[in-house]
């Protein structure tokens, strides 16, 4: 299990998606976006928004995003809402036994080396994607989780973060499995 990006944009233009993001490559590490779509995250989207997996390969594991919670101490709340999520679906206790001691190990394994990316690239990243793409706002979401179907974010949530020039507190305090809309300037279309 590891943890994952997704970009929420009004657009379909995944060639042009690719191409700007091709652009902001820093320190070898490449991102490519992917076309998804998830059924728990399908409600919260307008008419006009795709998903877009924008990780790194293989994951996010140790991105930036988020990195301002303690990783590894769940308030009880959320581990106990997590694993009501997974009773939910139907999954035996052994197999949530698993997922929680997986969830752990990941959020306990120090990062291998320091993420290429701070605040200023993801603002400069949505910054520059809103322009090429012609959006006056774009929303992202981390999300730990295995990239096999049946793991998605069954309940998200959806907030507004504000201008992305004043986003760095925010981007560093992102929780999982919710969805902030960015507003990265004039409006552009």
């Amino acid at each position: 299990m590891c943890t994952y990006i997704t970009l929420i944009a009004a657009t379909d233009d995944l060639d042009r998606l690719n191409a700007a993001l091709a652009t902001l490559d820093r320190r070898g590490q490449v991102r490519r976006a992917e076309r998804i779509d998830t059924p728990g995250l399908r409600p919260l989207l307008a008419a006009d928004e795709r998903e877009y997996l924008i990780s790194r390969n293989p994951c996010d594991c140790g991105a930036f995003l988020g990195s301002a919670l303690q990783q590894g101490e769940d308030p009880p709340e959320a581990r106990a809402a997590e694993i009501a999520r997974y009773r939910r679906r139907g999954w035996s206790e052994a197999r949530i036994a698993r997922a929680m001691t997986d969830k752990a190990r990941a959020d306990a394994r120090p990062a291998g080396r320091t993420p290429n990316e701070d605040a200023a690239y993801w603002i400069d990243l949505l910054t520059t994607l809103s322009s090429e793409l012609e959006l006056n706002r774009l929303a992202l979401m981390h999300h730990f989780y295995s990239k096999s179907p049946g793991n998605e974010p069954e309940i998200a949530t959806r907030r507004k973060a504000g201008r992305m020039r004043e986003a760095a507190e925010v981007l560093a305090s992102m929780g999982d499995a919710v969805i902030h809309d960015f507003e990265t300037g004039e409006a552009l279309r």
